[in-house]
């Protein structure tokens, strides 16, 4: 039997490019900067989720404080890919608070619901989850945090 590379990268490579590729052939460039800056965000979010629930919180308070380390994260990726030309920080920052507080109360609601009633497992929870809230929040910021238009 031949050595077999454990970190072999290239189907990840092979689907990042992909990935890549289809977003920017169909997606408007602020979609794919909001799309970019929520991945990142919500990559952040699941980490936190998963370490505190490995350390045995709760899932419902680990996705509450996980989203909390992910719109943290947003706010600065949000201003920077998706909305480039958004007004002043200091307009922006309190819409954005308002608007972070909202989907929080969003995300820790819609997880409860799937999680604790309908008895979803964990990961499709949170998944399912992560899609209503990201749906809620492009069409939030485009139209009232950052004030950008659809090019």
């Amino acid at each position: 039997m031949g050595y077999r590379n454990p970190l072999n990268v290239w189907p990840t490579f092979l689907v990042v490019n992909v990935v890549i590729l289809i977003m920017n052939t169909f997606l408007p460039r602020q979609l794919q900067g909001f799309v970019a800056a929520g991945g990142l965000a919500t990559l952040c979010h699941w980490f936190v989720m998963a370490a505190l629930i490995g350390a045995g919180l709760e899932p419902t308070l680990a996705t509450a404080s996980g989203s909390v380390s992910g719109a943290v994260l947003n706010y600065g990726l949000q201003r920077r890919l998706a909305f480039r030309n958004a007004g002043p920080h200091r307009a922006t920052l309190w819409r954005y608070t308002g608007s972070f507080l909202v989907a929080w109360l969003c995300n820790l609601i819609f997880f409860f619901l799937l999680n604790n009633i309908l008895e979803l497992s964990v990961t499709l929870s949170q998944v399912v989850t992560t899609g209503l809230v990201a749906a809620l929040n492009y069409v939030v910021y485009q139209r009232l945090v950052f004030h950008e238009q659809t090019r």
